[in-house]
């Protein structure tokens, strides 16, 4: 019975993300050259003798030869157009079918570990069904990978949720085949072995055990070499990495500099609130205690896990959007636990997930024009405007509406309270 449910659950989310395509629309990839642009190169072209290759792109080659192999044993599929560089150079490939394909299972099996996650914080699986469409709801997590297939994060989703899984388990094989693996498609796959490596010296600091101290030596190691040796191996021709000190001389002001950009640092925590709005409708301050308290076994895990993501966004580049949005794990675990308080009822669930779907758009299209495709979301880079004040504002009429939704609910409950004790 168990293995069915996952495997219905499995479909429900391989029919959900089939559903968030049919409303997607496709990139222009021959209007602008952008990242994609070198994901489709290293696809067509390889990592031999390919004088395109650029850091750090070139290090998440898994995704685009993949994507190649793909390609190479499917049926042939259509040619598209994308814009090489910015003198306005063109190439061709046929290697859209297999990113397309990427793009559609990894999506799948993201919402299927984020139901597995949320059924190990111990929500039951009708409520476990709430993460999932929070996430799916979500623009960057799924929709946006169905529009601009190329990208890497893909595969890092369920290559994240999985080492999540197996560093709270202590299950260092596993953690360290998985984030091996994972930082050859993302950096934030460093995130898993790190947990688990203060999982393990806080067990040592109780238990005094060896082997635990002799586990985080070889998830240091072997993590270690999995960033090194790609870096070493790759011959890049330049970097378009924020703060790289293997391929920028000027790294180090980079590095001081990050953290000084003040709007800069008001679009991450823009982007963290709208990406956790699931949390903020339901939350409130008899739920928040609560829910802290059945997080008692999780608090160090996401403690360390958010604290490496935000760095790693911090630092990561221009799409705050697109960083934040690894912060599912936190957002799944904290949503499922909130979600085991007997005082939530489905009518405000219903409205969290509408209000999660009106918020991130799901019914528009996302713009291929820059200024336009900037500010669909809101938040990018160092772009404070018009656009973010709207998107505040829309935040705050959403909130509202929600604290405005549970004093009807509890208006009505009073009402049918006293009818009851009348008849009684």
């Amino acid at each position: 019975m168990r293995g069915l449910k996952y495997a219905m659950v499995g479909l429900a989310c391989l029919l959900a993300v089939m559903a968030l395509d049919g409303l997607t629309n496709e990139l222009d990839t021959a209007r602008y050259y952008w990242d994609f642009a070198l994901y489709y190169d290293m696809a067509e072209n390889g990592l031999v003798d390919n004088d395109h290759l650029v850091a750090p792109f070139a290090y998440r080659f898994a995704t685009p030869l993949l994507a190649r192999g793909l390609g190479d044993i499917l049926p042939e599929g259509r040619e598209i157009v994308i814009l090489a560089s910015a003198d306005g150079a063109l190439f061709a490939t046929r290697t859209f079918r297999g990113f397309r394909l990427i793009a559609i299972a990894g999506a799948a099996a993201q919402l299927a570990l984020v139901f597995v996650l949320a059924e190990r914080v111990g929500v039951n699986p009708r409520r476990a069904l709430v993460p999932v469409a929070a996430v799916a709801l979500s623009l960057y997590n799924v929709r946006f990978l169905l529009f601009d297939v190329s990208r890497p994060d893909h595969l890092a989703y369920p290559l994240m949720a999985i080492g999540l899984l197996a560093a709270v388990r202590r299950d260092v094989l596993l953690c360290l085949v998985v984030s091996c693996a994972g930082l050859m498609v993302r950096e934030f796959l460093i995130i898993p072995p790190v947990v688990l490596s203060v999982l393990l010296l806080r067990d040592y600091r109780e238990t005094r055990s060896r082997m635990a101290l002799g586990s985080i030596a070889i998830l240091a190691l072997a993590t270690g070499l999995c960033i090194a040796i790609p870096r070493a191996l790759i011959p890049v021709t330049g970097t378009g990495q924020y703060v790289d000190p293997v391929n920028d001389p000027d790294w180090l002001g980079n590095l001081f500099e990050a953290p000084l950009s003040e709007r800069r640092n008001f679009n991450i925590i823009f982007n963290v609130v709208s990406y956790t709005m699931p949390v903020w409708l339901l939350l409130t301050r008899d739920r928040l205690k609560r829910t802290w308290d059945r997080l008692e076994g999780w608090r160090l895990s996401l403690g360390v896990y958010t604290a490496l993501a935000l760095l790693l966004t911090l630092y990561g580049g221009t799409d705050i959007w697109r960083f934040v949005s690894y912060l599912f794990v936190p957002l799944v675990i904290v949503l499922a636990a909130l979600l085991r308080d007997s005082s939530l009822g489905w009518p405000e669930i219903a409205a969290m997930l509408v209000a999660v779907a009106v918020y991130n758009k799901i019914w528009l299209d996302i713009p291929n024009l820059h200024a336009e495709y900037l500010d669909f979301y809101g938040g990018y880079d160092s772009r404070v405007n018009g656009a973010t004040a709207w998107r505040i504002g829309q935040m705050g009429l959403l909130l509202a509406g929600m604290v405005a939704l549970r004093s009807a609910l509890r208006w009505r409950a009073a009402r049918q309270a006293d009818r009851r004790a009348l008849a009684g």
